[in-house]
């Protein structure tokens, strides 16, 4: 969408006045593409080619303010995210959705019992694997969470489509 604000350029012509053809074809490789010479240009239009922040400015007439920039960069990554989500997401079901739902839930119920485990009056001390054990359950519970929340924005967005779920999107 980017694209609307930058200006089209029509391709350059060969004509007589840009290639430098060859004189003799003899011995020469048929696959080299001759130079292209730059237009001549006479009187003021020479001053403006001279110089060249003039040419670099005329690129820039069409240039977005940074509001519009930002509404369309917006606009572009929800478009790039719903069509990569889509090609990358065979499907989805919400049984599935559920399923990572209830895995989470395993998770944080183990954490919290190697946390209480760790009070019981069993244990005389605590040692760098208990705590080790602790640290992994915790950033496994923190990782699934964090998947199923970003399950549960796609869904909201609609970038990922549910089976069997009307959408409330079009």
């Amino acid at each position: 969408m980017l694209s609307m604000f930058s200006k089209r350029q029509a391709p350059e012509k060969p004509g007589p006045n840009n290639r430098i053809e060859p004189k003799s074809t003899r011995g020469r490789n048929d696959n080299v593409t001759p130079l292209k010479m730059p237009p001549k240009v006479e009187g003021d239009g020479a001053r403006a080619m001279a110089r060249p922040e003039v040419e670099r400015l005329k690129m820039f007439e069409n240039a977005p303010n940074s509001g519009q920039y930002l509404y369309h960069l917006a606009s572009d990554i929800r478009s790039f995210t719903r069509a990569e989500t889509e090609s990358a997401v065979v499907k989805c079901t919400p049984v599935e959705v559920q399923r990572v739902a209830r895995l989470l839930a395993k998770l944080k119920g183990r954490y919290l019992a190697q946390v209480v485990d760790l009070g019981s009056l069993k244990r005389a001390s605590i040692g760098e694997l208990d705590i080790g054990e602790l640290r992994r359950a915790r950033e496994m519970a923190e990782e699934v969470e964090r998947g199923l929340n970003a399950l549960r924005e796609a869904i909201e967005r609609g970038d990922l489509p549910l089976d069997g779920v009307k959408s409330e999107y079009p």
